[in-house]
């Protein structure tokens, strides 16, 4: 008699146990799912290549992916780590600037006879729209007998053989996508 007197004071909270930690592992997994579904959702607005080809060509010193970023996307920073040539103090050669979605652009070409380094930072985006994106953008500035091709696993769009031209690499983080891109030789 004992016994069952002690099963039935414990088997309610033993139950009522059980159902609160199932209650807690279905939100962290309806949690979790939300976030993945959430990061997964992100697509950059398609750039109309002839159209920022003919601006391009009308506008000199103008980065493809900073005028595409202005024109599709609302900035949300002012300029901020800006860098000034050695050379000339007043021209800015580096900066970073904030996008809605959570865009950081970021520019860097501050040595005398060197390329462009741009880095850009996305929420994680789907590989095969990030691969067309970034496609789209190299056909704006497309060097003349220069084809791009994707190498090591998809996360490089380069030039077919060491030569001069613009280099693009795509690195995943958990939240984040990275695209750095370098234009020279």
């Amino acid at each position: 008699m004992l016994l069952n007197v002690c099963w039935s004071c414990s088997f309610p909270k033993f139950n009522q146990t059980i159902f609160i930690m199932k209650k807690i592992v279905l939100t962290f997994i309806l949690f979790s799912f939300s976030s993945f579904v959430v990061a997964q959702n992100f697509n950059f607005i398609e750039p109309n290549v002839l159209e920022f080809t003919e601006e391009i060509s009308k506008v000199k010193n103008t980065e493809p992916i900073f005028n595409y970023l202005k024109n599709n996307y609302s900035i949300t920073s002012e300029k901020f780590e800006k860098q000034f040539f050695e050379w000339e103090t007043s021209k800015e050669c580096a900066f970073k600037q904030k996008f809605n979605n959570t865009i950081i652009y970021s520019t860097f070409d501050c040595k005398e006879a060197s390329g462009t380094s741009i880095e850009l930072e996305i929420p994680k985006i789907k590989r095969s729209d990030l691969m067309t994106w970034i496609e789209k953008i190299y056909e704006i500035e497309k060097m003349a007998n220069n084809e791009n091709v994707w190498k090591e696993n998809n996360s490089k769009f380069e030039p077919k053989e060491a030569v001069p031209g613009c280099y693009f690499k795509i690195e995943e983080k958990i939240e984040t996508t990275f695209i750095t891109l370098y234009c020279g030789c």
